[in-house]
């Protein structure tokens, strides 16, 4: 239900740093948003959608999909307080 949302959000911010010239965090996107495409790309065609529950529980794949979204919830983590130092450091400086 969120995958598609995710993965353009993703695009959309990686995009969004390249136009405004911020190459480390755009740089620090790209793999994610590189990764949700593939993912979105990778899944049969059978399928509900990249976590069809059905197929989780079949295969035994919970533990994988567990571990990343924990992956996940920590890059997003590290991208928040990313952005907020650069926009503390951008409220300084003006």
């Amino acid at each position: 239900l969120w995958v598609i949302p995710e993965m353009v959000g993703q695009c959309l911010s990686a995009m969004l740093m390249l136009v405004s010239m911020h190459w480390f965090i755009f740089l620090l996107n790209l793999p994610v948003a590189a990764w949700n495409i593939y993912r979105y790309a990778k899944v049969p065609l059978g399928n509900m959608g990249v976590f069809d529950p059905t197929e989780i529980h079949n295969r035994g794949l919970l533990k994988s999909h567990m571990k990343e979204a924990m992956i996940k919830l920590g890059y997003h983590l590290l991208c928040f307080f990313i952005y907020l130092y650069s926009m503390i450091l951008a409220l300084i400086n003006d």
